[in-house]
């Protein structure tokens, strides 16, 4: 039997409680995930409430993911925009944490949302709405914020102060860490500028209405979306719609999106001479964690950069 000296076992002590003294911190996207996994480096690990691979517009909690929020002390989540089934979960399953909705940080650049038509499909450009600090509203803004690296410097700041009020023994270390992804940050889009510089002003097609703060950061062309924001079923009138636009102005590509499979924008691209490429807003194809951000961004900009190459 091994014997423990009496200072040992308070080490060990207190080791324990310092770690369960860590607040239990839920993050609900795979990107904001990754955010928040950088600030909490040597600390604690966030959890991953939405799997990467799906659409968080229509999601459905299961038994183990309602667990996750019941056990929660903190919960960062992009807004009702974004999951609009989730501020109900969180008032019934984690009334006890502190959620903090992102969408409602004032120093993130807001674009705005759909620009619907009679039969509820967006019309063919995007439109920009930044909203004034003095009125952040989002209703009506797009929620896929962190596809602007300057947005997400601006959530890593929110988030290292969101934990070290949770968590004020870390602070430090949130401070610290929150200063390095700052770095990081600022070296992707410095990066990212500099290979997306050739794909500026050219006509191409997105599945999914979600890729407005991309294309505003990186100075990309006019894109055409085939359904909104919330990724609904696009009706017959919009997939006439976007073949008439592909017919009168030459479009280099149709991207689909990894979440909702390559086949979604096959009643598009057919006889068209448009290229085929698939984008991956939400990271499916990587490893969640503090690396997931990054790897999203350049994955994003080599799928646009390949495709909207001249031939």
């Amino acid at each position: 039997m091994k014997r423990f000296s009496v200072s040992a076992v308070a080490g060990m002590l207190f080791s324990a409680t310092a770690h369960a003294e860590v607040p239990v911190v839920v993050a609900d996207v795979a990107p904001i995930h990754s955010l928040v996994a950088q600030v909490m480096a040597g600390v604690g690990e966030p959890h991953l409430l939405i799997p990467a691979r799906v659409s968080p517009h229509g999601f459905s909690l299961k038994v183990s993911q309602a667990r996750v929020l019941t056990d929660a002390d903190l919960v960062f989540w992009v807004g009702e925009t974004l999951t609009p089934w989730l501020e109900k979960a969180l008032e019934t399953l984690a009334d006890d944490a502190k959620a903090v909705e992102l969408l409602n940080v004032k120093e993130i650049a807001l674009l705005g949302g759909d620009e619907e038509e009679e039969d509820g499909h967006e019309e063919e450009s995007h439109e920009e709405d930044s909203h004034d600090e003095d009125e952040h509203h989002h209703g009506d803004a797009d929620p896929h914020i962190w596809l602007d690296p300057t947005n997400a410097a601006v959530l890593i700041t929110a988030i290292a102060d969101a934990l070290s009020e949770a968590d004020s023994e870390n602070a430090e270390k949130y401070r610290r860490n929150a200063e390095t992804a700052h770095d990081r940050l600022a070296a992707l889009s410095s990066e990212v500028a500099a290979q997306m510089e050739s794909s500026s002003g050219l006509q191409y097609v997105v599945f999914h209405d979600g890729y407005r703060y991309f294309e505003h950061r990186f100075g990309l062309g006019r894109a055409i979306a085939i359904t909104g924001g919330h990724a609904a079923k696009p009706g017959a009138r919009r997939l006439s719609e976007v073949r008439r636009i592909m017919r009168e102005t030459p479009t280099r590509c149709v991207f689909a999106e990894r979440q909702f499979g390559s086949k979604s924008v096959d009643p598009i691209i057919r006889g068209s001479e448009a290229r085929k490429a698939e984008l991956d807003p939400m990271g499916e194809s990587l490893t969640p964690g503090p690396a997931l951000y990054g790897g999203l961004i350049r994955a994003l900009a080599t799928s646009f950069s390949e495709c909207l190459k001249p031939e």
